[in-house]
């Protein structure tokens, strides 16, 4: 009996690490949708409050810019306090913030933030501008504890793998918002009923997180050496020497560029298709969830190639550089976008680009996972404040670039081809290492 229970235990403790993979993806759909809500309602927002190209630059810049500050501040704090409890303050937050969007065009918002002398749609703008600047700052702490969650309970051999389904929560998430709005749409309700219902709804993760890692070890890696130090002594013990350098600098290369080319898509998609392209209302929420199912298969897909090579042999690193060089050339159809019309041959470049934007994504993360064991909240928080700087300061830019001359080609061929920086500098900057075991630390 002893034995039957013992075998029993060792298998929940096999599956948990997954189920806590899943909520971890329930967390990334619930911050995409607070995000995304916003992007998908932009051409109603746009006719009923005059938000210019300019000011959805300004807006979404701003929300970028929160999200840098927000990821260096709650990374340092996770590396000290664990995700534990960090994550459900966090989550609390985003969601308020996405509550508190509705309440733009409540006649007490107009009298605090409209002056007399503003042009029309000033307050809602400051409000919406407010509101996303708060939803960046707790949003950006999702990636620091999540990323830390992850590497505390698998290995180095299936974090890509877990990765991929911790990210793919961000393609399911933009894939419901639509079809969200759009079923909301057809029952009669506001827009502001999807952006508050989404913040409700995501107050009931906080329980099943508080369950599900109620015995769970997430202050260190569960698997490795010294287990006993403390994260002080730890961090000690690591050297920051030429190699770790060398290694910080591709990965800075790599999420300035797949943060840029990814989030010039999520946030201009609506007004890409619906204004520039006259794309109905309907056909654009369907085809920007078409966009992100494709982007969700590419996510996914981009773990699982690396766990197939890495059980057939190859050495981990080596997987993720040929898996990285497959998705970048997938991405390369957004550069191709401009010059093939609005027909179905633009959707479905649109959609290869997807897949391999989100799909790059996993093998950054798993990279970033083994940078630093000790201080990794800091690591991958600071290098996602790099990334939304270099996305945020483009985002301002390309608003004011798409209002004077109404085209997207420049945003466009910027998606395609910002990828590349990252793969070059895989291949020349990375440091060469010894094989790695599929299966230690």
């Amino acid at each position: 009996m002893s034995s039957i229970a013992e075998h029993r235990s060792k298998e929940e403790r096999s599956f948990l690490p997954w189920v806590i993979c899943g909520i971890l993806l329930v967390a990334t759909l619930l911050n995409y949708m607070d995000r995304q809500v916003l992007a998908v309602t932009l051409p109603t927002l746009k006719q009923q409050f005059h938000l210019t190209e300019g000011r959805v630059g300004m807006i979404e810049g701003s929300f970028g810019y929160a999200f840098a500050v927000g990821s260096i501040l709650f990374g340092w704090i996770a590396d000290r306090v664990g995700p534990r409890f960090l994550y459900p303050i966090l989550l609390f937050g985003w969601s308020i913030a996405g509550i508190a969007t509705s309440w733009a065009p409540q006649p007490w918002v107009t009298d605090l933030l409209e002056h007399p002398g503003d042009s029309e749609g000033t307050g809602i703008f400051r409000w919406m501008l407010i509101c996303r600047i708060i939803l960046g700052a707790c949003e950006a702490g999702h990636w620091p504890c999540a990323l830390l969650t992850v590497r505390a309970i698998l290995t180095p051999k299936d974090r890509t793998l877990g990765n991929g389904i911790l990210q793919s929560g961000a393609s399911i998430g933009a894939i419901i918002v639509p079809i969200y709005v759009e079923f909301t749409d057809r029952m009669g309700a506001s827009w502001e009923f999807p952006f508050w219902s989404i913040g409700v709804a995501g107050m009931t993760w906080i329980p099943l997180w508080f369950f599900f890692t109620a015995r769970q070890n997430l202050r260190e890696p569960l698997v490795g050496p010294m287990q006993g130090a403390s994260i002080h002594t730890q961090a000690a013990e690591e050297s920051i020497d030429a190699n770790f350098i060398r290694r910080l600098i591709v990965l800075a290369l790599i999420v300035a560029s797949i943060t840029l080319s990814w989030q010039f898509l999520r946030a201009w998609m609506a007004l890409f298709l619906q204004d520039y392209h006259h794309y109905t209302k309907e056909m654009t929420r369907a085809l920007m969830s078409g966009y992100f199912i494709a982007a969700d298969v590419g996510c996914i897909l981009g773990g699982v190639l690396v766990t197939m090579l890495v059980t057939r042999g190859w050495e981990i690193h080596s997987a993720r550089k040929l898996g990285y060089f497959l998705f970048t050339l997938m991405t390369a159809f957004a550069a191709l976008i401009p010059f093939v019309g609005n027909g179905w041959l633009m959707v479905t470049f649109l959609f290869l680009a997807g897949a391999g934007i989100l799909g790059l994504h996993p093998f950054y993360y798993a990279m970033t996972q083994e940078i630093s064991k000790w201080r990794m909240g800091m690591v991958s928080g600071g290098l996602a404040a790099f990334g939304w700087v270099v996305a945020s300061t483009a985002q301002i830019y390309l608003g004011k670039q798409i209002e004077a001359t109404k085209s997207y080609q420049l945003g466009l061929i910027m998606v395609g081809l910002a990828p590349f920086v990252g793969l070059i500098a895989i291949f020349t900057l990375w440091p060469r290492s010894r094989p790695e075991s599929p299966l230690t630390t």
